[in-house]
């Protein structure tokens, strides 16, 4: 995986980011998506990204993960 250190996201992995962030959204139940903000599941996917992930099933579980309790 390589780092990317400089905070910058070529458009295919923005695309790949946004498909995640909806997706992961989409799995929550309405009381889950009273709970949890698209912001902090958006954060969690570029930290994700930031360290070199690049598969949207990765980021997604990412994103999703403290939630899976």
């Amino acid at each position: 995986m390589v780092r990317n250190e400089g905070g910058t996201f070529d458009p295919e992995t923005i695309e790949l980011m946004r498909s995640a962030l909806d997706a992961a959204w989409a799995s929550l139940t309405a009381k889950q998506q009273a709970s949890v903000s698209r912001i902090v599941l958006a954060e969690r996917i570029l930290r994700a990204a930031a360290r070199g992930e690049r598969d949207v099933v990765r980021l997604r579980a990412r994103a999703l993960f403290s939630l899976a309790a």
